[in-house]
């Protein structure tokens, strides 16, 4: 069964293929085309609950960063469609304007596992 993590970067990389990456940016920079890119990462894993001195439930946040060398709402629009029909409950947490005039779209997802024992 694949993870959650796994699961995320292939349905990032339909949006935009091999422009997807872990935590930081893998396009090589010397590209004419460094932008559209997506950076995702887990970003916390929180216990929720604990019973009986183990923990129950946890709560992990994921952050997924989409960079465009401008405001581009067609492939936003195509990221939160690929988001919303996976299943997946996103935010969009923040957007903003690089010193270059490239902008980050930033979503946030928030995963809760239980464990069963």
């Amino acid at each position: 069964m694949m993870n959650f993590i796994e699961h995320l970067f292939q349905l990032l990389n339909t949006v935009l293929p091999s422009r997807v990456s872990y935590g930081t940016n893998t396009v090589d920079v010397a590209e004419v085309e460094v932008y559209p890119f997506i950076v995702y990462q887990e970003i916390s894993d929180r216990v929720q609950t604990y019973a009986d001195n183990k923990t129950l439930v946890r709560m992990i946040s994921y952050q997924i960063t989409l960079v465009t060398k401008t405001k581009d709402p067609l492939i936003e629009e195509q990221l939160e469609a690929a988001l919303y029909q996976s299943g997946m409950n996103y935010q969009m947490i923040t957007e903003y304007v690089n010193e270059d005039h490239s902008v980050n779209r930033v979503y946030e997802i928030k995963q809760e596992e239980i464990k069963h024992e």
